[in-house]
């Protein structure tokens, strides 16, 4: 699987890093970004069966409809935790459960940014 996994530059594991850091950088930044058109299309399928006229809204309720999805449901959260943890070899799994709640965050939280960063692919 880390085959068709996309390289990142060098420069995300330069320096000193703390090892959730260096895992994030590693491991979870190419999975999210090899995941991104499955990512978006789980994104707009969200917003669908929520009812959500995505397509008619400004940038702005854009942007605040992402966040919300992202900040106040749950099961989407962990929906897309799966999504990317089903993506790990064992011992990339085994990293993740040291630190599950920081590496949890960092997965919503990469996930995220990059969905607002992407609102154009939403039309």
């Amino acid at each position: 699987m880390e085959k068709v996994r996309p390289k990142l530059p060098e420069s995300l594991i330069e320096g000193h890093l703390k090892e959730e850091e260096l895992f994030q950088n590693m491991v979870l930044r190419p999975v999210i970004k090899m995941q991104h058109d499955v990512l978006i299309l789980r994104v707009k399928s969200y917003f669908t069966s929520k009812r959500v006229m995505f397509n008619v809204m400004d940038k702005k309720k854009r942007t605040l409809a992402i966040e919300q999805a992202f900040l106040g449901d749950n099961a989407f959260k962990k929906e897309i935790q799966g999504m990317i943890l089903g993506q790990l070899n064992v011992d990339e799994f085994q990293g993740y459960l040291k630190n599950e709640r920081s590496m949890n965050k960092r997965i919503i939280q990469i996930v995220r940014n990059r969905m607002l960063d992407s609102l154009f692919e939403f039309t």
